[in-house]
């Protein structure tokens, strides 16, 4: 039999037949490096007949590219020390083999003589394992995604409960004012009828106030898209903030400017809705007929714009002030859900600024809004 050329002469004839039965690859390799046998499955492995493999140095064998990556073991197991790795080991058939090898001294009386090589095929098994991991990391993603989008409905759905409280309430008192205005129309003077109306565009615009800011918190703000800045009148920005208040209310807005700063850079609209919400708050919570003050101021450190809005109201609640500007944070200060000045802190984190109370106590509360501008 020609594979018999391959057994060292001390092997018995069983011995070869039994290793050439075995499906891992086992060969001997002396102290020089050279092989001096190798059973069936090492010689298919390679592809090589006996003759080519047997006596033959295992840099020849494995190639420089895979022997400089095996030589270490190598010379580790020439200096008694066992080596178990894992390795790629390309074929004949160009197919690239993942390889558990274990490199075994033989020692005789203190001795090393040479390693036995016993090299077994994992390639199945890390297929098995790449798609184990594949399976997980797809299902740890579904599992995100799903969370994702349990959190965004909820989140949803909140805001239109939210949506629903805010504005049945003065789509009731709307509804009610335009039915008085009708019926005085009909039985009274037009100077009575003009009041009521008045009074009914007062609460639309309250509606309107608050489902801005609902869907502002429920699409915008809770987004992560980097807002876009442009260069903004100042004074014209303050104007349509005074005309976002009601017709009854703007009176009492006494201006303030300190900067004579004409532009800044900002979100024009989102700018307007803070404002506007930190302007409604004061006319709400001062007492009626009292000033509110909107003021604008220069800014060293950061360099930029102040705008203070002052009222005359009675404070701010001590338990409320640590979470003013948290969501739902309405405190007992008025009716709603805390959207508004939750919405402020948003706004100006959106613009690299901030918001903050200046001062609140028994003679009014004045919240300041810083705008950064890099550069102006």
């Amino acid at each position: 039999m020609p594979e018999r050329a391959q057994l060292d002469p001390e092997l018995s004839f069983h011995a070869w037949l039994s290793v050439n039965r075995i499906p891992s690859m086992l060969g001997y390799w002396d102290k020089e490096g050279t092989c001096r046998f190798a059973n069936a499955a090492y010689l298919k492995w390679f592809g090589a007949a006996p003759e080519a493999v047997v006596g033959r140095p295992i840099h020849e064998l494995l190639g420089p590219t895979l022997y400089a990556k095996n030589e270490p073991h190598i010379r580790a197991a020439l200096r008694g020390e066992e080596q178990t790795f894992e390795r790629v080991v390309p074929g004949p058939d160009g197919v690239h083999r993942h390889a558990l090898a274990c490199y075994i001294p033989h020692v005789v009386e203190g001795e090393i003589r040479g390693f036995i090589a016993h090299v077994t095929e994992i390639t199945k098994l890390k297929e098995t394992e790449a798609a184990l991991r594949h399976e997980q990391a797809l299902r740890q993603r579904i599992e995100q995604h799903a969370a994702e989008l349990k959190a965004l409905l909820d989140e949803r759905s909140e805001m239109l409960q939210v949506l629903a409280h805010e504005v049945r309430q003065p789509l009731n008192n709307a509804s009610a004012a335009l039915q008085n205005a009708a019926t005085t129309l009909a039985t009274g003077g037009e100077q009575v009828a003009s009041q009521s109306l008045a009074r009914a565009r007062a609460v639309l615009g309250q509606v309107l106030a608050r489902i801005d800011n609902t869907l502002a918190e429920a699409s915008l703000l809770s987004g992560r898209e980097p807002i876009t800045q442009h260069d903004t009148d100042i004074d014209t920005l303050l104007a349509m903030v005074v005309g976002d208040m009601p017709a009854t209310e703007r009176v009492r807005i006494r201006m303030d400017r300190q900067s004579a700063a004409r532009t800044a850079s900002m979100d024009t609209g989102l700018m307007r809705l803070a404002l506007r919400n930190l302007l409604a708050n004061a006319l709400r919570h001062g007492p009626a007929g009292s000033a509110v003050v909107l003021r604008v101021l220069d800014s060293d450190e950061p360099l930029g714009l102040l705008f203070e809005v002052e009222d005359q109201g009675p404070g701010i609640p001590g338990e409320v002030r640590p979470r003013l500007f948290q969501r739902g944070a309405c405190g007992g200060r008025g009716a709603g859900h805390g959207l508004g000045l939750y919405i402020v802190r948003r706004v100006m984190e959106m613009h690299g600024g901030y918001v903050a109370v200046v001062r609140s106590d028994a003679g009014g509360t004045c919240m300041r809004l810083t705008l950064p501008q890099s550069g102006s």
